[in-house]
């Protein structure tokens, strides 16, 4: 289901108008040698007119109408990734082959939901026939169909059109057909808040299929100075982990990062410690905001499919205020918030180093880890207190230093580390 996720985020939007001339800056067709050569360096073409000629507010209007624009047909050739967003070029095809220089294409804005149709400032010319230049056109459907059975280089792909006595084009040439397929089938490298709005518009319709991902909930806000955008993926199986769970386990996992985003993970766990995850999540930030979105998601979509109002009472993860606020503001209340011995150790740690002397780092870190072991509370906050006194009568600043530290961070605030705050129940984050 990961794998899905981070798949291609379908096409957008866009409406009417007219407006000034734009002028495309010059760039390089893939997979086709030629060009001037001078002094050993290859020369770039110079760039042609564009004017700006329509708005769309709706992307698949948009293709539909662009691929017949002006009574023409108009095949799609390339896609390239800039600054302003993703730019769909077309030419005119009224006959395979030919060579007529007319050329439009849309430009899904990154900022925003349009889509601007351009159109170059050059006649038509359907006199002419160009000659096969790059791979032709049998090679490069046999290199669809390696590439689609998992032949993704070009060694691989020169290798198999060896074996089958086909001719070879350049490695080079594949190389940059490989790159065109890619963007084909897995979307452009850069996504843009339009893409992800459709992708999510699309596949907001709850399947009949229990193991088929849909978004349950999306938010997205388009504005220049502060956009963003929050979804919840899930599938009605992974829904139904729900059902039996009084406990929520939730962080952020940096093993997973979609377009330099970590996804954000909430679900529960067994009496073994095995994590069933409820969905995943994507979103800009790690704020409160953004994990009470994550929560309230998974409320809204229980209720949507088993009519039951969802309202966990204990909390597994670290000491992220973030998620602790999150949950108190969709779910109210949080009756126990265990925190995660993993999270609680890697932070004694780093606080640990400020002490030089090994030995008595050892015995520190030993006294930690046996409290951490107490299946009362009663009998924890007594151990507290003379762990306190024990290492206090050292009267060593550094470690002072520390056990202020100590008390303050996880007794004063975060207490719900120990084996016997919440019997049953996970200690750790770590199947997460």
């Amino acid at each position: 289901m990961k794998k899905y996720i981070v798949k291609k985020l379908a096409e957008a939007l866009s409406d009417d108008d007219i407006v000034p001339t734009y002028r495309e800056e010059a760039t390089d067709d893939d997979g086709d040698a030629g060009g001037i050569i001078n002094s050993a360096k290859k020369m770039r073409a110079s760039g042609l007119p564009y004017e700006k000629v329509k708005i769309f507010s709706d992307g698949k209007c948009a293709e539909e109408e662009v691929v017949k624009y002006n009574n023409f047909k108009w095949t799609w050739c390339k896609i390239n990734d800039t600054e302003q967003g993703t730019k769909k070029y077309y030419k005119c095809s009224f006959k395979r082959g030919s060579n007529c220089p007319a050329k439009i294409y849309l430009l899904f804005h990154a900022s925003n939901f349009e889509v601007t149709l351009f159109q170059a400032i050059i006649q038509h010319d359907h006199r002419t026939v160009s000659k096969q230049t790059g791979i032709p056109f049998e090679v490069k459907n046999v290199i669809i169909e390696l590439f689609q059975n998992g032949y993704t280089t070009p060694k691989a792909i020169l290798s198999e059109l060896d074996k089958r006595k086909i001719i070879q084009p350049k490695a080079s040439q594949i190389s940059s057909f490989l790159v065109t397929l890619r963007r084909k089938f897995y979307g452009p490298a850069q996504i843009s808040l339009n893409h992800i709005k459709n992708w999510c518009i699309e596949k907001s319709i709850i399947p009949n299929d229990p193991d088929q991902c849909f978004v349950a909930n999306y938010y997205i806000k388009d504005g220049d100075a502060d956009p963003l955008f929050r979804l919840f993926v899930t599938t009605k199986n992974l829904m139904k982990n729900c059902l039996n769970s009084n406990h929520v386990c939730a962080d952020a996992t940096y093993k997973l990062i979609w377009q330099g985003y970590p996804v954000l993970m909430v679900g529960t766990t067994d009496k073994q410690c095995a994590f069933h995850p409820f969905g995943i999540a994507l979103c800009i930030n790690e704020q409160t905001t953004d994990f009470e979105f994550i929560f309230k998601s998974v409320q809204l979509t229980v209720e949507k499919l088993y009519k039951i109002n969802y309202c966990p009472t204990i909390l597994v993860a670290n000491a992220s205020g973030a998620i602790a606020n999150g949950f108190v503001n969709v779910f109210n209340v949080i009756e126990k918030r265990i925190m995660c011995w993993f999270h609680v150790t890697k932070n004694i740690d780093i606080q640990l180093n400020a002490i030089k002397d090994k030995k008595m780092k050892a015995e520190l870190r030993q006294d930690i880890e046996f409290m951490q072991l107490i299946k009362n509370e009663t009998v924890f906050d007594a151990a507290i207190k003379l762990f306190q006194e024990k290492w206090k009568s050292k009267k060593c600043p550094i470690i002072n230093n520390f056990i202020d530290y100590f008390i303050n961070e996880w007794y004063m605030s975060n207490k719900g580390w120990f084996e016997g705050f919440a019997i049953g129940y996970p200690s750790s984050n770590n199947a997460l």
